[in-house]
């Protein structure tokens, strides 16, 4: 018939194999855990030889994840110690192979994930506040005015010409030096601000250069309407800016997340500076595969919503 539509099924091949391998998973989720073996029953598995050698020198830790717990026992002296990892129902010895490296990570976690909370909040307050700055320094960089311009085009060159970790260094060891008021002892406090700065500078020629990529005729038609330049700018102009200052955003949100691992030279610990510490305590190179997933998964979810905004705001363009 003239002008029906054919509707596309809900129930497609690709979403019932989605919707099976999800149910798999939630099954096996929940045998892993109904199976898993008790606190006492794993930690009991722990020698009485190394509890009463270590005396008080004895560290014991357990962990439980829900579909798998893990029971470990050493004595703080020699580092010598008895790891038990528990999951389908049965208690593995976890001091080698592959039992031993899942134990590992999975002890490692809690410090990596900490870390990542780090990375990803300093990440999102530092570009957020970032760009508010931006906006303001481009605009002041396309000012008439010649001292507003002056002053937001040598802030730009400034924080862009300068590296970013003697801008962290400044802002945490070179501040209290000019003035004991200006110290910022939080750690993060003074790696958002410098981040915060940077980001700035960065995010503001990004946002001249997509302002000014606006047809001039834009301008034009709002100033036959009677509209004063900030409702230009606000009701016209940035609107039809936004799909075009998405990517580029995203690719400099994409290189804070990784230039955030700066901040451990400063001792505040984000996933870089958990994995570095983990890696001295433990001498194993296998805490760098987790730590490296975990920015991976990071990447792709932060690229995964801008790319959804960019879908967002394609109606602009």
């Amino acid at each position: 018939m003239a002008g029906t539509t054919k509707t596309k099924p809900f129930f497609t091949r690709r979403r019932i194999v989605l919707f099976s391998v999800l149910l798999a998973l939630i099954v096996l989720a929940v045998a892993m855990i109904a199976t898993r073996p008790s606190q006492d029953a794993l930690v009991g598995c722990i020698s009485e030889e190394l509890r009463e050698s270590a005396g008080a020198k004895y560290s014991e830790t357990y962990l439980n994840f829900g579909i798998l717990n893990v029971a470990r026992g050493r004595d703080i002296r020699s580092g010598s110690p008895e790891t038990y990892l528990g999951a389908f129902g049965q208690i593995f010895d976890a001091n080698d192979g592959a039992a031993s490296a899942v134990a590992n990570i999975s002890l490692w976690m809690p410090s990596l994930i900490k870390g990542t909370g780090i990375t990803i909040s300093l990440t999102v307050v530092s570009v957020l506040v970032g760009v508010v700055l931006a906006l303001f320094l481009a605009l002041g960089k396309m000012s008439k005015i010649l001292p507003i311009k002056w002053f937001c085009s040598g802030y730009i060159f400034f924080f862009r010409g300068t590296p970013l970790l003697m801008q962290l260094y400044f802002v945490y060891y070179g501040l209290p030096l000019i003035s004991s008021a200006l110290a910022i002892n939080n750690r993060f406090m003074a790696a958002f601000i410098a981040f915060a700065l940077n980001s700035g500078a960065y995010v503001a020629e990004l946002i001249r250069a997509a302002l000014q990529s606006i047809d001039k005729g834009q301008y034009e038609a709002a100033k036959s309407l009677g509209l004063s330049y900030a409702q230009t700018m606000g009701l016209v102009i940035v609107p039809q800016s936004i799909r075009r200052l998405i990517p580029p955003v995203a690719n400099e949100f994409i290189m804070v997340i990784k230039d955030a691992s700066l901040v451990s030279l400063i001792a505040l610990t984000d996933l870089s500076r958990a994995t570095q510490t983990i890696m001295n305590n433990t001498f194993s190179v296998l805490v760098y595969v987790p730590a490296i997933v975990l920015y991976l998964v990071i990447t792709a979810v932060f690229t995964k919503i801008f790319n959804k905004l960019e879908q967002r705001y394609s109606v602009y363009q």
